[in-house]
């Protein structure tokens, strides 16, 4: 093996583990960009945990399995409790929604496109490495992707009027000019 294809091969591999923790990365950074907004990071660890709860309940749902190369390696897996109810399920894809999410939620935060950027990149390679290694289809990264960033934006939403409250014009106190 020469100098390169060592190079090449530890960052297929750092890219394919990257991939598979981007929504616990994407998680702690944002634990991190957010940490001085801290109502903002309130609403963020909420829609989080509550993205995660219909990720499950819309796999219990719908039932589509994951693609497999080799249905018997899923089934032996389910057979042994290495796979819980919900994720021998493909749709949506839960790491596609955690990393929309995110990705949605942060950028109307903070309006940065340096951080928006990076978001996106580690979103990418996430769905790509779901997808290399037949974890979900691409339908089911693409609807994942679209229920997360739609989460996040309602949660932006919501958590934004939560926190500016409900803001009316200031009734003419009729005090001299």
């Amino acid at each position: 093996m020469s100098y390169d294809n060592g190079i090449n091969l530890n960052l297929t591999l750092v890219l394919d583990y990257l991939g598979l923790v981007a929504p616990l990365v994407l998680l702690l950074i944002s634990i991190f960009v957010l940490q001085n907004k801290v109502k903002y990071l309130q609403v963020y660890l909420v829609g989080f945990l509550l993205n995660n709860v219909l990720n499950a309940i819309l796999k219990l749902a719908i039932k589509e399995p994951r693609p497999s190369k080799d249905s018997r390696v899923l089934e032996v897996a389910i057979a042994n409790h290495r796979v819980f109810s919900h994720d021998k399920y493909g749709m949506p894809s839960g790491h596609a929604q955690n990393c929309g999410f995110s990705l949605a939620f942060v950028t109307l935060v903070l309006n940065n496109p340096l951080i928006t950027g990076l978001y996106l990149v580690i979103t990418v390679i996430s769905l790509y490495q779901r997808y290399k290694y037949f974890n979900h289809s691409i339908l089911q990264l693409i609807i994942g992707l679209i229920v997360g960033l739609i989460f996040g934006y309602l949660s932006y939403y919501v958590g934004n009027k939560w926190l500016k409250g409900d803001l009316k014009m200031k009734l003419d106190d009729f005090a001299p000019k």
